[in-house]
């Protein structure tokens, strides 16, 4: 085994073990629908937001506003580029129907760049761009909040701009305030420590959540059927999506380390989150599910290759 595959193997495999223990609950029933969701809103509403305000305030790569601007900028753009490959390929799989093609869209651009991409970047690229990589989160979440659910709606509405203001786009925008500000250096030691202490679960504990909800999506029978649209939310989002976030890696020398983050968010598969989204916003909830299962499944493969990329590429740079 390579230097680079020894890397992507110790990183990647945490994230399987911890998912793979959350599966195992959700499946033989030690934990529950209501625990499950209370753990979701503890992690959205809590621990999110204190990972962020632990990583970015005091975050020297951060300092720069040329850096903050372009890394919240590549994560809308990221979201918005899928949505438009996605919309674009959607009538050569059969959907052409708009509630098909909008769910389709919108299922195929969302990545699970949060629970599953925070730890492999801690790993493979440092510490220190965790907090680069939070602020380029906050990037995507205005993208999937805005010109996502527009286009999973077909609409736009006041309810659009409500979803921006969620715990960590606000999180995420105050701690940027607080580094660029200069003013971190005013929090006191007692108030770093309880947000690293808190922080700190964010991860494992959003790992766990993705394990949770995949025997949900097999007893729903996302695998049976609609072959074709399976295929195709492999191709796409585990293959060509990938490719066009790269293209600004190749073309444009992006300022560090957001090339790296750029490059580990265009492995990660398709986003468990988008199926509760599609659901909730009357979006084709059986196509959400296979769309979010098989490229899931799909990155069990692809995700070791596009690491293994990525780790080499860091190595010669």
């Amino acid at each position: 085994m390579t230097g680079s595959s020894a890397s992507v193997f110790n990183a990647v495999m945490p994230v399987l073990a911890i998912a793979g223990a959350g599966f195992a609950l959700r499946k033989w029933n030690i934990v529950g629908t209501e625990t499950q969701t209370g753990l979701m809103r503890i992690a959205l509403w809590l621990f999110l937001p204190c990972l962020v305000l632990d990583r970015v305030p005091h975050n020297a790569a951060l300092a720069s506003g040329f850096l903050a601007a372009w890394t919240l900028g590549a994560g809308f753009l990221s979201i918005a580029a899928g949505l438009v490959v996605a919309w674009m390929a959607a009538p050569l799989l059969g959907l052409r129907h708009g509630v098909e093609r909008r769910t389709f869209a919108y299922c195929a651009s969302i990545y699970n760049y949060g629970y599953v991409a925070i730890p492999l970047c801690q790993v493979l690229i440092g510490a220190e761009a965790v907090g680069v990589m939070l602020l380029f989160n906050a990037g995507v979440e205005l993208g999937i909040w805005s010109v996502g659910l527009m286009v999973l709606t077909g609409r736009f509405s006041k309810e659009t701009w409500r979803r921006l203001a969620n715990p960590m786009t606000v999180g995420s925008l105050f701690a940027l305030g607080l580094n660029v500000s200069g003013t971190s250096s005013l929090m006191p030691e007692w108030s770093r420590a309880l947000f690293a202490m808190l922080g700190a679960c964010a991860i494992p504990v959003g790992i766990l959540m993705v394990g949770m909800a995949m025997p949900v999506l097999l007893r729903e029978g996302a695998w049976r059927g609609g072959w074709r649209v399976a295929l195709g939310a492999c191709v796409l989002r585990n293959g060509v999506i990938p490719l066009v976030m790269l293209a600004p890696v190749a073309w444009v020398a992006l300022p560090s380390p957001l090339g790296a983050i750029l490059a580990l968010q265009a492995a990660m598969p398709a986003g468990i989150f988008s199926i509760v989204v599609a659901q909730h916003f009357g979006g084709d909830s059986r196509l959400a599910l296979r769309v979010a299962l098989w490229s899931s499944l799909c990155g069990v493969v692809s995700l070791p290759l596009w690491l293994d990329l990525l780790a080499r590429w860091m190595s010669a740079h």
